[in-house]
């Protein structure tokens, strides 16, 4: 398997990051294809990506000039500034992760991580995560994302990587799981 090296997203590579989100947006793919392949459900706005990356470096992976994964990093200040990020935020402040209260914890949010359709299964999605880890690891304690209940996909590559789920919750009629990656062990 190819080794992949995650860089940080410069402002001149967000119309590539905001173009590969929108193709892989649920509502933009087949149903198929969101079963097999994981989906997105939100949709991040320049601005957004702006906010984030004031406070957090952005890992992606590109190949070329073509950018091919990239994972969200979404600091607790910018999440409870951003609408789509709010509810989570406000949700880990009561949550535990492993007997400790989250809110007790230096914890950052994931915003969203995707890989573009012809790179997935080649490690791309363990080399974001992994440098989510060396970028981040030594200022938090753990990092926290939700996922839809339906997006198995995800779901067993969030668990591979070493999340685990520590709250489920509804949120306009779809199935939410929260979890987490704990690194303080």
């Amino acid at each position: 398997m190819k080794t992949f090296e995650a860089t940080v997203l410069t402002p001149a590579g967000m119309d590539s990051l905001l173009q590969l989100q929108r193709s892989n947006l649920v509502q933009h793919i087949s149903s198929q294809t969101a079963k097999t392949q994981g989906f997105l459900t939100f949709e991040y706005s320049r601005d957004i990506l702006e906010r984030m990356m004031r406070d957090m470096a952005q890992p992606v992976i590109t190949a070329g000039e073509t950018l091919i994964g990239y994972a969200l990093a979404t600091s607790a200040a910018a999440a409870a500034e951003i609408e789509l990020m709010r509810p989570l935020a406000e949700m880990a402040e009561i949550l535990t992760l492993n007997g400790s209260r989250v809110s007790q914890l230096r914890h950052y949010f994931m915003g969203q991580i995707c890989v573009r359709e012809g790179w997935r299964g080649q490690g791309l999605f363990d080399a974001l995560y992994a440098a989510h880890k060396t970028l981040f690891s030594a200022t938090y304690d753990c990092i926290i994302t939700e996922i839809a209940a339906d997006n198995l996909r995800s779901q067993a590559a969030h668990a591979r990587v070493g999340f685990q789920k520590i709250h489920t919750h509804m949120d306009g009629g779809k199935e939410w799981d929260v979890v987490a990656w704990d690194w303080r062990s």
